[in-house]
């Protein structure tokens, strides 16, 4: 590690308060381990060259990962997270602690893994894509409650689109297999964890399978769906008339008009979405003892 070269990339608009006290801790840290590193802002990112750096460093959210990912996809560069952002779900997913200072000793004594990215047309993903119920939750929850409330916030949305669900028509191709569907939600994922890794859309799901996992959900009225959204709490995951789990390398998702989406948490806009997994693109650094 000590002949690493860091770049830090901070997202001061990542998380709820006190991100200033993170970034000055985090620098001392770096400082006394005597890191050779450079610090900069997201916004600048496009300005750096980043196969000058062995490790890069984010210190954010998953909207910061995202950001971040393309530089780095299928390149000798390593990712450490340090979770600063509202959900952090990969971080979770790849055990990463929430506190600063154990988050910091994965960057020094962590070991290097290779995981599995997502693409749809030439954006990444290391989490997931969202269409319906999931991406009105994401798209629709302000930054400000965000930062005021944190995770809470899209809890709070999520219960409030509960009552106004509709469903969509959409042309699924999963591999070669095409059918057509009136869904809630659907959710394409790489890691499908979420509120930390409490409960996951993709039971079978890894990121070091070389698939991606599909959840779709075609609840006719609410009763149907609260069952739906009590099985993935509960883990009792089953397929149903309306609900569908699948893997696959690839798929193609086509709606009636341009459709809202979500991937990572960030607004996308698509009527047709070709998706694919991309094995082992993205070199991460993770605790010694994490397991996939």
């Amino acid at each position: 590690m000590n002949n690493d070269k860091i770049l830090l990339i901070f997202n001061n608009e990542a998380g709820k308060n006190n991100y200033r006290q993170k970034k000055l801790l985090i620098l001392k840290i770096l400082k006394a381990k005597d890191s050779v590193f450079k610090a900069i802002n997201l916004k600048n990112l496009e300005k750096e060259n980043l196969e000058d750096y062995s490790t890069v460093v984010t210190v954010g959210g998953d909207g910061t990962v995202l950001r971040v990912i393309p530089f780095i996809a299928n390149k000798d560069i390593r990712l450490c997270i340090i979770p600063c952002g509202t959900a952090n779900l990969f971080a979770a997913h790849l055990c990463i602690p929430f506190n600063i200072e154990k988050a910091m000793n994965v960057l020094f004594n962590g070991k290097s893994a290779t995981v599995d990215l997502g693409k749809a047309g030439d954006e990444y993903f290391a989490l997931r894509i969202g269409l319906g119920y999931d991406a009105d939750i994401i798209n629709g929850t302000k930054r400000m409650w965000k930062k005021r409330l944190g995770y809470l916030a899209y809890l709070i949305q999520g219960i409030l689109k509960t009552f106004r669900l509709s469903n969509k028509y959409y042309k699924i191709t999963m591999d070669n297999n095409t059918f057509e569907v009136n869904a809630n939600a659907i959710i394409v994922a790489n890691a499908g964890n979420m509120f930390k890794n409490f409960f996951t859309v993709a039971p079978k799901g890894s990121v070091i399978d070389g698939k991606l996992d599909v959840f779709i959900m075609a609840t006719k009225n609410i009763w149907e769906f609260l069952f739906a959204i009590s099985q993935i709490i509960f883990k009792t995951h089953k397929k149903t008339s309306n609900i569908i789990y699948g893997q696959v390398k690839n798929i193609k998702i086509e709606a009636q008009d341009k459709k809202l989406v979500h991937i990572d948490g960030e607004p996308f806009s698509e009527s047709t979405l070709d998706i694919s997994v991309m094995p082992q693109a993205l070199k991460v650094v993770v605790p010694e003892l994490t397991t996939y």
